[in-house]
């Protein structure tokens, strides 16, 4: 009975909430990655009821001395709240890792706490986070907003294009603040985004990729 409430809950969550979202649904598996061109980022958990998920992520970062360093750790995802409102729905998310740092400077213990809100109709999107990435001589502290809307609407099982835009800053990366206009692409299983960060400035212009998977 709970798994298939669970099964319901998600079946009833927009489809911009699932692109939020940090987990799947109850006995689910997520595979989420990042790819630029001064971060990267790969995480793989396991939900074993809603609300709550457990595995792995991998980062690599490299500043804007040139020097690359990366993290690997285990990390505990929790939806602390959930609000549902007519045609929408709002989350609050935990997540955090504990593991190694290493890379041209020193090495040790690393940690990557960090929050989530998010509120999302089938046209409207918006996303507030901020992430603590920390090691031994080591400081990638993030703080991002994103904010899109969909083209038209959809069903749901069907994908839904939208348009995003996403402001970061992250620390001792070069340019300070990035600007990442996306294409999204969200469908009940997986999301794909594709993006150019800094599209405006020619000596920071690169791509981006952003993709979720579901099973």
């Amino acid at each position: 009975m709970f798994k298939k409430f669970a099964v319901l809950s998600m079946l009833a969550m927009p489809a911009s909430a699932q692109a939020a979202a940090l987990m799947g649904f109850a006995d689910s598996i997520m595979i989420m990655g990042e790819a630029g061109h001064d971060y990267q980022e790969a995480m793989v958990n396991y939900s074993p009821v809603v609300g709550h998920a457990f595995g792995i992520e991998h980062m690599r970062m490299e500043d804007k001395d040139g020097m690359q360093s990366s993290i690997s750790a285990f990390n505990y995802t929790h939806l602390i709240q959930r609000w549902n409102m007519k045609g929408g729905q709002a989350n609050l998310w935990f997540t955090g890792g504990v593991g190694h740092a290493y890379g041209d400077g020193d090495e040790g213990f690393a940690y990557t706490p960090s929050v989530q809100f998010d509120y999302e109709t089938t046209r409207l999107y918006f996303l507030g986070k901020l992430r603590v990435m920390r090691g031994p001589d080591m400081n990638f502290d993030t703080a991002s907003v994103q904010g899109g809307f969909s083209f038209y609407e959809t069903g749901f099982d069907e994908t839904q294009p939208w348009f995003v835009v996403e402001a970061r800053t992250m620390r001792n990366i070069e340019p300070g603040l990035q600007v990442t206009p996306a294409l999204r692409l969200i469908n009940k299983d997986y999301f794909l985004e594709l993006g150019v960060s800094n599209p405006f400035d020619a000596e920071y212009r690169t791509p981006r990729i952003n993709f979720m998977f579901v099973f």
